[in-house]
């Protein structure tokens, strides 16, 4: 008999991010259990994860754990899992809006959706936030595609589109478009944003920071008194979010904004919190895009868009640019949690690998 405990996955890209999905039914229910799984299959914590299907980055560590959803109107439940690479930590609290374009095929192709000619459309729920999504997955003949003429920033080649249409997505994390009661808030000097759309975000000036703004993200990782400015700026702002001590958790993110410099509305440089993102996450982007629309905020000081309705916000980042299309509704304050309808983005996503992962039976009794 095997010392080693065999589970059925799929290794994925999905959008800029890359990782493991999990049927829902082949893993422990309980968290704990779970939490020693996950990280014995990414290798964590080893900076090089030598030892399991970790790719030694965050975006390249992430599960997400599928389920047929009993919800009423909702096909497939999606359970986001952040697996950190140099502690012993899987962190349960954010989603991932880059992997959400792997879950559609995913669901597919496991036999818990069944794909209709052209396009398969599937509600999602994102069950970390409760934000429900609308996926557009290409199946000509009842298959998924992969391939196509769809290019994304930070992604070698081109893919087939997979459209995400963001919903019931503000407050997920604090109840409150904006948790610290204004568009603005001072703390310690520096003028930030606090936004909770998708996914809850602090945003300020890079030029309060002493940055351009425009720095690729290998250049800000490497800029240790930077990094510890955003996170002491984040901690406190943490506490006027109303989220507590928010010290070794990965809420709220982080941006620093500048003005456009290749014809996009805005220039972003996004935290997770830690490192600076290589491209940009799907969810940080409804964030930002949000903020460009709505008076006030340190974002629509930069941006020069007005909301008409639905608008399309280009957001530069390190390697390139994404585009969200926000709608928000015409006859509500833009201050109210109501004024932000939805997000839309385009992903692509490629199956990598299937089989089983192997991880040591004696996990169990840690």
């Amino acid at each position: 008999m095997s010392d080693q405990i065999s589970i059925p996955t799929v290794y994925m890209r999905g959008g800029t991010s890359k990782g493991l999905l999990f049927n829902k039914k082949d893993l422990p229910s309980d968290q704990t259990r779970l939490t020693n799984y996950l990280l014995a299959a990414m290798g964590s914590p080893d900076t090089r994860q030598i030892n399991g299907m970790g790719g030694a980055t965050s975006v390249t560590n992430k599960v997400c754990i599928i389920s047929k959803s009993e919800l009423a109107n909702v096909d497939i439940d999606y359970f986001f899992a952040q697996v950190l690479v140099d502690e012993a930590k899987v962190d349960y609290g954010p989603t991932c809006g880059n992997m959400l374009s792997a879950v559609g095929p995913f669901a597919i192709e496991q036999g818990l959706i069944e794909a209709t000619e052209t396009y398969t459309k599937i509600v999602i729920r994102s069950v970390n936030t409760g934000s429900i999504i609308d996926a557009t997955i290409p199946t000509p003949k009842k298959l998924v595609t992969y391939s196509g003429d769809y290019e994304i920033a930070g992604v070698p080649g081109n893919g087939s589109p997979i459209l995400l249409k963001f919903k019931n997505i503000v407050g997920g994390a604090t109840g409150k478009l904006l948790p610290a009661g204004h568009t603005t808030t001072n703390i310690k000097g520096i003028e930030v944003t606090c936004l909770d759309v998708s996914m809850p975000i602090v945003m300020a000036k890079a030029k309060d920071f002493g940055i351009e703004g425009n720095e690729t993200s290998l250049v800000l990782n490497s800029n240790k008194n930077l990094l510890k400015n955003i996170e002491e700026i984040r901690l406190l702002a943490g506490l006027e979010m109303g989220m507590g001590n928010v010290n070794g958790k990965v809420l709220p993110k982080f941006a620093l904004l500048s003005k456009p410099l290749q014809g996009g509305t805005i220039t972003s440089r996004y935290f997770t919190p830690k490192t600076c993102h290589e491209s940009h996450a799907a969810t940080g982007t409804n964030c930002v895009a949000s903020a460009c629309l709505i008076s006030g905020t340190v974002a629509s000081k930069i941006a020069n868009i007005k909301a008409t309705g639905e608008d399309k916000v280009m957001i530069e980042h390190p390697l390139g640019s994404i585009d969200c299309i926000v709608e928000t509704s015409r006859t509500i304050q833009e201050t109210d949690s109501n004024y932000i309808k939805s997000c839309g983005v385009y992903r692509t996503s490629r199956k990598i690998m299937g089989g089983n992962i192997y991880i040591p039976k004696d996990i169990e009794n840690e």
